[in-house]
């Protein structure tokens, strides 16, 4: 995608939260950012309305990243601070939340002292490629529909390696765009979205995986939950005025604070037309910096993966397709013989120490069904040349 503005980017969109401010919170409250619906549920009809489903979102990200409580949390584009105020409230996590907007910043740090969690949850005027925070500071980093603002992902997914400690948790909700190539029409809209937005570009979310990946993650996992967030855009829910209802007030607002302010109103439908095409994607990704004895478990996945595709009988893509955390019988769906030759595979090439068939038996049925390709890695490793002839 091509840049929705050039230079100056960290300006505008400080520049756009700091004149926006108190129309998002008036008219979207205290989450700045999309709801979460179930399949079939309509806002106010028979799902919830829209704080509920904001409410939701968050619940949902910590819950597929699996964010442990009491976590030490970097936010990045903390807004407002409604998710954080969760994370340090219900949660008893420590929040150091940044946003380019002064404003924001300000507001954040207000709510966190009406809700009594001023002394868990911070909020910072930054750029969140240059904090200034030391390495491993962090056991999670928390990135709510932020990415779409930073101009260079791949920065971003190696600070997020350099502040979490070992074994931290990435957690990462986003705005995407389809995968692949777009028609011209796509990509007029896209262009109108991003300059409306004040957005640089948008990544799919096959790109947010594979760059988080490039910088070193392990267990990266994505989900698409662009069916579960489209709600957010209905016109008689988004509560986005239309310019025929309030001329008045759009003259008003953009004498008093530029014309910019009038892309918060173009966003609403423009937004429902990228979800209702298709174009406009969401979704999450959660990843793991690994522990400092995790290298060598990860050096071993392509291999390991490597000879059960050659049991199976499979080609290049399908171990293309063979990720951390590919659960060997819920995605692999290894049959009990199979098991067996990649065992007696895996203890010719690392060494009679390496049983993979008998330690599979002594799992239990919930251990078994969670067991992935990493673990079966990690077991490898810890296994080889423990017992083999030739010590390998």
């Amino acid at each position: 995608m091509e840049p929705g503005i050039g230079a100056g980017l960290n300006t505008a969109v400080e520049r756009y939260y700091d004149i926006t401010l108190d129309l998002y919170e008036d008219l979207w409250g205290e989450h700045v950012h999309h709801g979460f619906w179930d399949p079939g549920e309509v806002p106010g009809v028979n799902g919830p309305d829209r704080h509920a489903a904001t409410d939701r979102l968050v619940r949902e990200l910590v819950e597929f990243a699996r964010l442990p409580a009491k976590s030490r949390v970097w936010d990045v584009g903390c807004g407002i601070g409604g998710p954080a105020l969760h994370l340090a409230g219900a949660m008893g996590c420590a929040v150091e939340g940044v946003t380019l907007s002064a404003k924001q910043a300000a507001r954040a740090n207000e709510k966190a002292r009406a809700a009594g969690v001023a002394d868990r949850a911070r909020f910072h005027q930054l750029d969140a490629l240059a904090t200034g925070f030391p390495d491993a500071s962090f056991d999670a980093v928390w990135a709510l529909e932020s990415l779409m603002h930073l101009p260079d992902r791949p920065a971003f997914f190696a600070e997020a390696m350099r502040l979490l400690r070992p074994g931290g948790t990435l957690a990462v909700a986003t705005w995407s765009v389809r995968d692949g190539e777009l028609d011209e029409a796509e990509q007029d809209l896209v262009r109108q979205i991003l300059q409306h937005q004040v957005m640089p570009d948008f990544s799919s979310l096959e790109e947010h995986e594979r760059q988080a990946r490039a910088a070193g993650f392990t267990d990266v996992a994505t989900v698409d939950w662009s069916r579960a967030v489209a709600n957010s855009w209905d016109p008689s829910f988004a509560q986005i005025r239309r310019f025929e209802q309030g001329r008045t007030q759009m003259r008003a607002l953009a004498r008093e604070r530029g014309v910019d302010v009038l892309g918060f109103f173009h966003a609403g439908p423009l937004m429902k037309r990228g979800f209702d095409t298709g174009v406009i994607t969401y979704g999450a990704l959660r990843a793991t910096r690994p522990e400092p004895g995790d290298a060598a478990a990860a050096a071993l996945i392509r291999p390991v993966a490597d000879l059960l595709r050659g049991i199976v009988g499979e080609d290049d893509a399908w171990l293309d397709s063979v990720v951390p955390g590919t659960r060997v019988d819920g995605d692999l769906l290894v049959e009990s013989h199979e098991l067996a030759a990649w065992s007696a595979a895996l203890r010719e090439t690392y060494g009679d120490g390496v049983d993979l068939l008998g330690h599979v038996c002594a799992l239990g049925v919930d251990q078994l069904i969670a067991l992935t390709v990493a673990d079966v890695a990690a077991y490898v490793a810890a296994r080889r040349g423990s017992g083999g002839p030739d010590g390998r």
